[in-house]
């Protein structure tokens, strides 16, 4: 075996190692923060300083061995020079349709049905919260360091998040709404019919964020009931229109 063949088995040798091993780095950058092994700063800086590099040198690793499968003979292991590569591009098209979607939506991370009079957490809810959390005062909240209203962006950005006007009674409500939020997988920290307030917390999937739900069931002046529910994320500045999608579901769930 002369040393270029020797070179272009162990160029397709990293590339395939590297292309196994990007999703378990990732994952475990995601996992490690859901499960507390680390902060999920840290989990954040995983993948959004060290990621970029580790794509970058598996997509120049796959290239370079996808090179060498053509050029020195035998001239064989395209097909898996070309499946390395594969892995650090779908990778990057994934980060680049977070990075677009990130940027079609305004930095914010507490959306409410009712933007003038939105429903109001309870202490069950801010202590579980702490103190490093972000606020919940919605009303005048501003986006980030600008002058611009979360309330004002969030209209503008969701016009489609309003109240849910219902003909069911409130008490039929609430129960609707517990349902819907036992369906939902949410978990529920607080209830209370008289008020008709039901409080509950979601966990993403991947970094286990943990953001918050209340919902407000009133009764109409029409007749029915009219529901409200505001979602609130734990941390970070943009939500990247998770809390929006959210209150969709739960309104598509709760009127079917």
């Amino acid at each position: 075996m002369t040393s270029a063949q020797k070179i272009r088995i162990w160029s397709l040798r990293l590339a395939l190692g590297l292309a196994v091993f990007l999703p378990i780095y990732f994952a475990s950058a995601a996992l490690g923060s859901k499960f507390g092994i680390w902060d999920w700063r840290f989990g954040f800086k995983l993948m959004r300083s060290y990621g970029p590099n580790l794509l970058y040198i598996s997509a120049f690793m796959s290239v370079m061995s996808l090179i060498l499968a053509f050029v020195i003979k035998p001239r064989n292991g395209q097909g898996l020079s070309v499946f390395a590569l594969t892995v650090p591009f779908l990778f990057m098209a994934y980060g680049q349709s977070v990075k677009m979607r990130a940027q079609s939506v305004p930095p914010i991370h507490d959306i409410s049905t009712d933007t003038q009079d939105p429903p109001v957490f309870s202490s069950t809810i801010i202590d579980l919260r702490g103190t490093t959390s972000n606020s919940l005062n919605y009303v005048g909240k501003k986006v980030g360091k600008s002058d611009k209203i979360v309330s004002v962006e969030q209209v503008k950005a969701y016009p489609d998040i309003r109240t849910i006007e219902s003909q069911l009674s409130p008490s039929e409500s609430f129960k609707k709404a517990l349902e819907t939020v036992t369906g939902m997988g949410w978990k529920e920290q607080s209830r209370s019919e008289s008020t008709g307030v039901i409080e509950a917390t979601d966990t993403t999937s991947w970094f286990g964020f943990k953001d918050d739900v209340v919902i407000r069931i009133r009764p109409s002046e029409a007749g029915g009931s009219l529901v409200d529910i505001r979602s609130v994320s734990r941390v970070g500045m943009s939500d990247v229109g998770a809390n929006a999608a959210r209150i969709r579901k739960f309104t598509d769930k709760f009127n079917n």
